[in-house]
């Protein structure tokens, strides 16, 4: 079966019965493969699973497309297509996913209602997610759903629609968001991967349900029923097992209480899933048992639409084997203050996510350096910021965008002097490089290892009583003093926009004047 022309099939309704389902609950209306390395003394176990998969993933092809109406697309293929995927998958070694050359692979995951739902190719869960072949390094940044991005020059449309409008367009949803994604945030997006609710509930069933740790308990009033309706659900607090089912509502909630009705606690849900299911279908349990493989591989060609090829795959399986699920790194964007996005109310009335600083640029560089926030994070070096101006705000904004990073700021206030042009940072030592290279590079400009003495470490640490965890004055790394060039034009905005907060006492006029259409409602 060829993966570029897969479309999801509404009178489709062949069961699927996964070996060690988590759940049998009938399906509601709403709804880089990596592999590990097992030892054994022998080393013949490790052969034996890479044999299954490979044969099955031939049978499963071979199956599909030999047995295709002479008519079909595959039909007209099966001589070609077949002969060419064996050939490749035989000889991947020497063959290259795009990407790999330039040691960064970059992938748009999407998952949508479906054929039965109101706008069935509105993305609801949007990730890019980067593969580093020669590091084993994985990231996964999320992209709020809301967040405009242009489509052709003065034309800007909520993200979510776009999968949409490559269908309509007939330029295909997957690879019109492929190059809407790409030239808005600068980076070339290879592959799509693009699943719906139904295909997500009967992946992680066959997965036999995924292990997720709930952070925190909460209540959901306005989970959507399949008629229009809204239902209650819940989430407690502690390791749990999901099936496919609650995996969705778990993913898909947006208003729950207790801080998990926003975009970013949603996100960060997602994101969840996404690592316990690949833990899963990597799992030794799931390598050597060729029923579930089967069911998976079935279920994938089923009820996904991707351009990634058979022989990219099985590649792929074997590139990643090795990364560590603790280390992917995970990143998103939200409009908390000091974040990379404001929300507002373009005037028809469709809420929106923008960029704050009027443009993409903080976006696109968060993204580029996306794989030095790991090492960042893992120096935990100690940072203080100070507001070196007179802006009201200013430190707490800044705060807010580190930490979104992953840095350590331990502290942070107005300095004593608040007459900074250029924002300064000393460092105090030279242990955690990574850390210092990724403080140039946001605040744009070099740090200084000739530290007056007024901002000493010690001197800082004791003014601001900074101590560890014995009583004594903290060894700081970085100190951060920022100037007038880290200011932002709040009221820059690529949409115009009121505040969400004005609407219980402002009306938005029902005649459009942006450039968001209704279908982003």
């Amino acid at each position: 079966m060829h993966f570029k022309k897969r479309h999801i099939n509404p009178s489709d309704n062949t069961p699927v019965t996964p070996e060690h389902s988590a759940s049998q609950t009938p399906l509601p209306a709403e709804a880089n493969w990596s592999a590990i390395k097992t030892k054994s003394p022998s080393g013949k176990r490790k052969k034996i699973s890479w044999f299954f998969i490979f044969l099955i993933i031939l049978f499963t092809l071979i199956g599909a497309i030999v047995s295709a109406d002479n008519n079909s697309f595959l039909g007209g293929v099966k001589n070609n297509y077949i002969v060419r995927q064996i050939a490749n998958i035989i000889s991947s070694s020497g063959q290259h996913l795009r990407g790999e050359k330039d040691d960064r692979i970059n992938f748009l995951l999407l998952g949508m209602g479906g054929e039965g739902h109101d706008g069935p190719y509105l993305t609801d869960t949007i990730i890019l997610a980067s593969f580093k072949p020669s590091t084993k390094e994985a990231a996964l940044f999320s992209i709020p759903r809301d967040m405009i991005v242009p489509i052709a020059p003065g034309d800007y449309r909520k993200i979510n629609s776009v999968y949409t409008l490559g269908q309509q367009n007939k330029q295909g949803g997957g690879e019109f968001t492929k190059k809407v994604v790409s030239d808005a945030l600068g980076l070339p997006i290879h592959y799509f991967v693009a699943v719906d609710f139904e295909g997500f509930v009967r992946l992680i069933d066959a997965l036999g349900g995924v292990d997720i740790k709930v952070d925190k308990s909460f209540v959901d009033q306005e989970f959507p029923t399949a008629d229009d309706k809204w239902q209650m659900i819940s989430f407690k607090e502690g390791e749990q097992e999901m099936n496919g089912l609650t995996a969705l509502r778990f993913a898909r909630s947006r208003h729950g209480n207790n801080g998990e009705g926003s975009d970013f606690a949603r996100i960060k849900r997602q994101q969840k899933i996404l690592l316990s299911a690949k833990d899963k279908i990597t799992s030794f349990s799931t390598l050597i048992n060729p029923h579930r493989i089967s069911s998976l591989f079935s279920l994938f060609t089923k009820y996904t639409q991707t351009d990634l090829e058979p022989w990219e795959a099985v590649k792929l399986i074997n590139m990643s084997k090795g990364i560590d699920t603790q280390k992917i790194i995970t990143q998103s964007i939200d409009d908390r203050p000091g974040g990379y996005l404001k929300s507002g109310i373009a005037m028809d009335g469709a809420y929106i996510l923008q960029p704050t600083t009027g443009n993409y640029e903080q976006i696109k560089k968060i993204i580029f350096n996306i794989f030095d926030l790991g090492n960042v994070s893992l120096e935990k070096a100690k940072i203080v910021v100070q507001n070196g101006t007179a802006l009201p705000g200013l430190a707490i904004k800044a705060v807010n965008y580190l930490t979104q990073m992953g840095y350590n700021v331990i502290k942070y206030g107005n300095a004593v002097a608040q007459d900074k042009i250029s924002t300064t940072i000393y460092a105090y030592n030279d242990t955690k490089p990574k850390t210092k290279e990724s403080l140039e590079k946001i605040f744009q400009t070099k740090s200084q290892a000739q530290v007056p003495l007024d901002y000493s470490s010690s001197v800082v640490a004791s003014q601001w009583d900074i101590k560890d965890q014995n009583g004594k004055l903290e060894n700081l790394d970085f100190l951060v003093i920022l100037g007038m060039d880290q200011a932002i034009d709040e009221s820059a905005q690529i949409i115009p926009t009121i505040d969400p907060s004005l609407l219980a006492s402002s009306t938005a006029t029902s005649t459009p004047t942006s450039t968001i259409p209704t279908i982003n409602q």
